[in-house]
C-alpha cells in the first residue's frame, strides 16, 4: 500500500482525501454533462407518466446503478487510502457490509423522494411539485437522526452524560436535548438535528470516553449558542434555499422536467452539476458560521476554559484529517471549516457579515432529495457511510 500516497502525490493523509476527493466528485460531474448534455436518459427511462410504484422501480435502479459507479471512489476513500497512511479503518469485508446498507438505504430513499415529486408533479403540476420537494428537505432535516441510524447502524447511547450534564449546569448552560450514538468511524462528529426550534445535538459516544466532561460540555455548550444564538437556522435555511433554488432551475434545462422518469433523471443530472457550484460557494460563509460560533462561546469563558477549548479544538482536528494548517487558497475552495490554525487565532474575533452555520455541508446533506450521488463523493466522507448523513462538522 505504500505506494498509494505516491500514486496520490499526496504528503499526508489530508492531502490524500482531497486529492481522491477531487477526483471523484470531477469525474461524477463529468458524467452528469456528458449524459445530461446528450439527452440520454430520454432513450434508457420512458418519456410518458407511469405510476407511483413504476416511477419507485424504475428510479431505484437509476440509484443502484449511481452506486456502482462511485463504488471503485468509496473503497479507496474507505479502506485503502486510510490503510496507505496508517488510519484507522474497517476491514474490507466489515466495510463493504456496512457500503452495501448504506448504499441500498440510500437509494430507497432517493427514489422514494423522486417518485413522490413526480406524483406531485402529475397531480397538481410542477408548482406542486417543487413545494413537496421543499416538504421533502424539511423531512430530511426532521428524521435526520433516524436516517443516520438507518444509513450506518448507528446506535444509541447514554453514555458518560451525567456527568457532561453536572458540567453544563456548572457553566450556567440550559442545554438542548443531546442524543449520543455510537459510531465506528472516528471522523463521526454528530452535529445538530431537526428542524429549528426542535434541535437535538447529537454527538459521539467515543467523544464521551475520549473527552473529559468539561471539554465535552463547552462543546454542547457551543452546540447550544449556535442554536440560541440563530446560526443554525440560518444556515439551514440558507441550504434549504440553495437546494430548492437549484433544483428548480435544473427543471428548466435541456431535457429536464417532472412529467416522466426521464425528464426527472435529466433534472437529478443538472440538479447534481448546479449543486457542485455549492461546493465551490458555501463553504466561504460555512467558515465566517464556525468562526461566529467559536466567538460567542469563547467570549462567556475564563482564561482557563478558553485554554482547554483550544486544546479541544486541537484534539478534534486529529480525529479528522490531521492537518492543523493550510493554505488560504486550498481551505478558501475546498474548506467549509477553517484549519485548526486560523480557528485559534481568530478565537474571540466574530466574522463580519452573515455567518450561517454549517450550511454547505447542510446543503450537500439536502441533495440527496434531488438523487444528486455528490452528497458522499466529497473528500470528507468519501467511502465513510457512518458520515454520509452527519458530514463532520466545526465541533
Amino acid at each position: 500500500m505504500s505506494s498509494i500516497p505516491q500514486a496520490l502525490d499526496a504528503p499526508s493523509y489530508a492531502r490524500g482525501r482531497l486529492q481522491l476527493g477531487i477526483a471523484g466528485v470531477g469525474t461524477m460531474v463529468l458524467l452528469a454533462a456528458t449524459v445530461a448534455g446528450l439527452g440520454l436518459p430520454a432513450t434508457i427511462f420512458p418519456q410518458a407518466g407511469g405510476s407511483f410504484a413504476e416511477d419507485l422501480q424504475a428510479l431505484l435502479g437509476w440509484s443502484v446503478g449511481l452506486a456502482l459507479v462511485t463504488l471503485p471512489v468509496e473503497a479507496l476513500g474507505g479502506v485503502v487510502v486510510p490503510r496507505a497512511f496508517r488510519r484507522r479503518h474497517p476491514s474490507l469485508l466489515t466495510w463493504i457490509i456496512g457500503w452495501l446498507r448504506g448504499a441500498l438505504v440510500v437509494a430507497a430513499l432517493m427514489s422514494i423522494c423522486g417518485a413522490t415529486v413526480l406524483a406531485a408533479a402529475r397531480a397538481a403540476g410542477p408548482g406542486a411539485a417543487l413545494g413537496v420537494f421543499g416538504v421533502l428537505l424539511l423531512a430530511l432535516l426532521l428524521f435526520q437522526v433516524a436516517i443516520a441510524r438507518g444509513v450506518a447502524g448507528l446506535r444509541p447511547s447514554k453514555a458518560g452524560i451525567g456527568a457532561v450534564e453536572e458540567e453544563l449546569k456548572s457553566l450556567g448552560v440550559s442545554a438542548k436535548a443531546v442524543t449520543v450514538l455510537e459510531a465506528e468511524d472516528e471522523g463521526f462528529t454528530g452535529g445538530i438535528a431537526g428542524l429549528p426550534g426542535r434541535e437535538t445535538c447529537v454527538l459521539p459516544v467515543a467523544w464521551v470516553g475520549r473527552f473529559e466532561p468539561r471539554a465535552l460540555a463547552l462543546l454542547v455548550d457551543r452546540r447550544t449558542r449556535i442554536i440560541d444564538g440563530g446560526l443554525r437556522a440560518a444556515g439551514v435555511a440558507l441550504a434549504v434555499l440553495w437546494t430548492l433554488g437549484t433544483f428548480a432551475a435544473a427543471t428548466a434545462l435541456p431535457g429536464a422536467g417532472l412529467a416522466s422518469v426521464a425528464g426527472f433523471v435529466s433534472t437529478s443530472l443538472w440538479f447534481s452539476l448546479l449543486s457542485f457550484l455549492g461546493l465551490l460557494l458555501l463553504p466561504t460563509p460555512s467558515r465566517r458560521g464556525a468562526r461566529a460560533a467559536d466567538a460567542r462561546l469563547v467570549a462567556s469563558l475564563g482564561d482557563t476554559d478558553r485554554a482547554l477549548f483550544a486544546e479541544t479544538l486541537g484534539a478534534l482536528d486529529r480525529l479528522q484529517d490531521d492537518e492543523p494548517e493550510r493554505s488560504a487558497s486550498v481551505e478558501s475552495i475546498f474548506h467549509p471549516i477553517p484549519s485548526l490554525v486560523h480557528r485559534r487565532r481568530a478565537l474571540g474575533e466574530p466574522p463580519r457579515g452573515i455567518a450561517p452555520w454549517h450550511v454547505a455541508r447542510t446543503a450537500i446533506y439536502l441533495s440527496i432529495a434531488g438523487m444528486n450521488p455528490l452528497h458522499r463523493l466529497v473528500h470528507c466522507n468519501v467511502g465513510r457511510p457512518e458520515l454520509w448523513v452527519f458530514l463532520p462538522t466545526d465541533g
